[in-house]
């Protein structure tokens, strides 16, 4: 009696593929795995300046209890560690010939929870002053400028100035 079992081996050119295509998919893997952890990861702001928003990049930052060396001009109240992908941007433009003043009526009227649109803010994103920042926009007075920077910024529709 004949044995007819024909077993053919795979030949060693397939295996090489298989084994370059598992390490490729392997690494592939091992890639998405890791990126996964970075998506949660949010921007956020340091004391020194507001990165969420390139218009403030080059500007003067400064958090609510300093003062500028300018006291009259155009500027933006902001918050820290700002998701910069939100609709809402929590950005107030004001101008004053007196920074110091307005800023603390600014800051007192938040704290005795005057600034509804701003406390609303406040509560449903657990904030608190300490996170305020104000960024010296403009070193000058001017409607034109104020709402020039208002409409760049979107504060009106997106923002604290409605």
């Amino acid at each position: 009696m004949e044995n007819n079992t024909n077993i053919n081996s795979f030949p060693s050119w397939g295996i090489a593929i298989l084994i370059v295509v598992f390490i490729v998919a392997l690494i592939i893997a091992c890639w998405g795995f890791l990126s996964g952890f970075n998506l949660k990861r949010k921007h956020s702001t340091t004391s020194s300046s507001i990165v969420w928003n390139e218009l403030f990049m080059n500007k003067k930052a400064i958090k609510f209890d300093q003062t500028f060396d300018i006291n009259k001009g155009i500027f933006a109240l902001t918050f820290a560690k700002v998701e910069k992908n939100d609709f809402f941007l929590p950005i107030y433009i004001f101008e004053t010939d007196d920074y110091k003043r307005e800023s603390k009526e600014l800051i007192l009227k938040i704290i005795e929870n005057k600034f509804e649109i701003i406390n609303n803010y406040m509560k449903e994103n657990k904030k608190t002053v300490k996170e305020i920042f104000f960024v010296q926009l403009e070193e000058i007075n001017s409607k034109v400028k104020k709402e020039e920077w208002i409409k760049i910024t979107g504060s009106k529709n997106r923002g604290f100035n409605t």
